[in-house]
């Protein structure tokens, strides 16, 4: 239901989704909290689900992020619940989801914003 909203309001604004759980991002090792990947455009994703190093829980969340960004959504975040007031800002934490290059500074910085 975000993504619903959040493409609806893409029409007028830019958005910025942002999906909270227990993660701090995606992690790059579901056994290890601080492999997260701070950065995933389409290319990476589809050469981390081909060597099958993204957890199968974390699959629908990434297809339903690149579905909205494929909609009008600017760029989605994913990270930990306790982060999402950090994460309305420009120092992001977490893993940032876009159509476009990874941020110059490779930090998760959202498109148009700078620190």
């Amino acid at each position: 239901m975000a993504a619903t909203i959040a493409i609806a309001i893409a029409a007028w604004y830019p958005v910025r989704l942002i999906y909270c759980f227990e993660k701090k991002g995606i992690l790059e090792n579901v056994e290890d909290d601080a492999s997260v990947i701070r950065f995933i455009n389409p290319a990476l994703y589809a050469e981390l689900k081909a060597a099958q190093k993204l957890f199968a829980g974390i699959l629908p969340k990434l297809d339903n992020a690149f579905d909205a960004i494929s909609k009008g959504v600017q760029e989605v975040l994913i990270g930990h619940a306790s982060d999402l007031v950090r994460n309305t800002g420009s120092d992001t934490s977490g893993t940032l989801i876009s159509l476009q290059g990874a941020p110059a500074t490779g930090e998760a910085q959202p498109t148009g914003e700078k620190k």
